[in-house]
C-alpha cells in the first residue's frame, strides 16, 4: 500500500522542527497554499519580534544530492 509522502508530517512534527531552531509554536498552524509542498503559518508562544513564522516542507526527493 502506497502512502502519501506527507502522511507523517503531523502538527507535532512541524512544531518539533521549529523547536530545533529555538522557535516554539503555540499550537496554532494554518495551512497555506502551495502546489506540491506543505507550507504553514505557525503562531509563536513568544510573539516578539514576530507573532508568527511561515515554514515550508519540500516534498520528498525534491532536491538531488547535486543541488
Amino acid at each position: 500500500m502506497n502512502t502519501h509522502p506527507y502522511e507523517s508530517l503531523t502538527p507535532d512534527v512541524v512544531l518539533d522542527a521549529l523547536a530545533t531552531l529555538d522557535l516554539h509554536g503555540d499550537g496554532r498552524l494554518t495551512g497555506l497554499n502551495s502546489y506540491e509542498n506543505r507550507v504553514y503559518q505557525v503562531f509563536l508562544e513568544e510573539p516578539s519580534p514576530h507573532p508568527a513564522v511561515v515554514v515550508k516542507f519540500y516534498r520528498p526527493d525534491r532536491w538531488s544530492s547535486a543541488e
